[in-house]
């Protein structure tokens, strides 16, 4: 969706500030997004790790939960991000006096979005609350909510959304310019993973995830000791302790070092499987993509672009057992496909999910708009 952005030369090199989510799956693109601003000779930057105080966010709402949840949670994070949550961020501008402030995930932007004298800021997100009330029945998200993040989004210099889905949303229901938009995809290094190997016994499923319910590893052990047992075998990694089951079939590894996974689980698989209910663009599908694993995922979110279906793998309709037991059984059955399915899924990651590719071009966008937005050194970019 984007244009390249003419550069002018300099007085100094542009400096970018970094915040960066050490919640949750941001901690992958914390990672990678670090090593791509220090491979950089031509810039100057900083990084804010971030990972807001528990206690302070007790009352702020998610995007998950249920009715109880809503209740307990009034808050929109954008206030809380205004107020109490934005004090460190802040701070931190003060400190690094940056020409841009990246921020991943977006809703701690608003610590400082609303100021006047606001520096230009990029996002990178995977979804917007539009995106996530078309997934949710109630909508998690109210009408004020909705306005307060169309507004920080069409507020920053630059959107780097993971997927076409969310970023159809930011044109369509935010009123975003579509030249401030680029697509950056989850992305992995691909030398981290091992190649496919030749093992004995029946196909090995592998799970991966730590919401164990939500992603839907409970109803994947049904399956696997139901209607498609003795056919295959379950290999769960999560450190929820949910799935620390038990069967015939089944091996729970718990948590587990990305190396080891990368390195040992993953070669030894043959089919990734992630029937997840909430799930915007899991990282976990592009990591399966990078091992050249076919997979089988719920058809929502931006999944659809991570696994392509028929080619790298199988999407279903979420919720449908039925769906999801053909898909797999169907994998089972066919070793031709499954190989044709993960050498395509290994393409893909090579071209499409290759942090090489991904991280150097946000990190391109960055310098552009920084160079054009230079703040003088003197600027401090926030308020106290």
């Amino acid at each position: 969706m984007a244009k390249d952005l003419p550069l002018d030369t300099p007085s100094r090199p542009p400096r970018i500030l970094f915040v960066a989510s050490e919640v949750l799956g941001w901690k992958t693109y914390a990672k990678r997004m670090r090593r791509a601003l220090e491979a950089r000779s031509d810039i100057s930057h900083d990084i804010f790790s971030w990972q807001p105080p528990r206690l302070g966010t007790l009352a702020v709402k998610r995007h998950g939960g249920g009715r109880l949840s809503r209740l307990l949670r009034p808050l929109d994070p954008i206030h809380a991000y205004r107020f109490h949550l934005g004090r460190e961020i802040r701070a931190a501008i003060r400190r690094s006096r940056p020409d841009i402030v990246h921020v991943a995930a977006h809703w701690p932007a608003a610590a400082f979005a609303s100021d006047p004298a606001a520096l230009p800021y990029t996002l990178a997100f995977d979804c917007t609350r539009h995106g996530i009330n078309a997934l949710r029945q109630p909508p998690a998200w109210s009408d004020g909510d909705l306005v307060r993040e169309a507004a920080l989004f069409r507020g920053a210099a630059h959107l780097f959304p993971m997927s076409d889905w969310a970023g159809a949303s930011l044109v369509a229901q935010c009123r975003v310019a579509p030249e401030a938009i680029t697509i950056s995809p989850p992305s992995v290094e691909l030398s981290a993973f091992a190649p496919p190997r030749s093992h004995d016994g029946v196909p090995n499923i592998v799970f991966v995830g730590n919401d164990f319910a939500r992603k839907g590893g409970r109803r994947l052990v049904e399956w696997v000791e139901g209607p498609l047992a003795g056919r295959c075998h379950l290999h769960i990694v999560s450190q929820d302790p949910a799935a620390q089951v038990t069967g015939r079939h089944i091996t729970a590894h718990g948590p587990m070092a990305q190396e080891q996974l990368f390195q040992d689980l993953l070669p030894e698989m043959d089919i990734f499987c992630l029937p997840t209910a909430l799930d915007m663009s899991p990282q976990v599908l592009a990591e399966a993509a990078a091992a050249g694993l076919p997979a089988v995922a719920s058809d929502l979110g931006g999944i659809g672009e991570l696994v392509r279906h028929e080619q790298t793998g199988l999407l279903v309709p979420p919720g449908e057992d039925g769906g999801f037991v053909d898909a797999l059984d169907r994998l089972i059955a066919d070793q031709e496909a499954r190989a044709r399915m993960g050498l395509a899924a290994r393409r893909h990651a090579e071209t499409v999910l290759n942090a090489d590719l991904t991280y150097g071009a946000v990190v391109d966008r960055l310098v552009a708009l920084a160079t054009r937005h230079a703040a003088p050194s003197d600027v401090a970019g926030a308020r106290g």
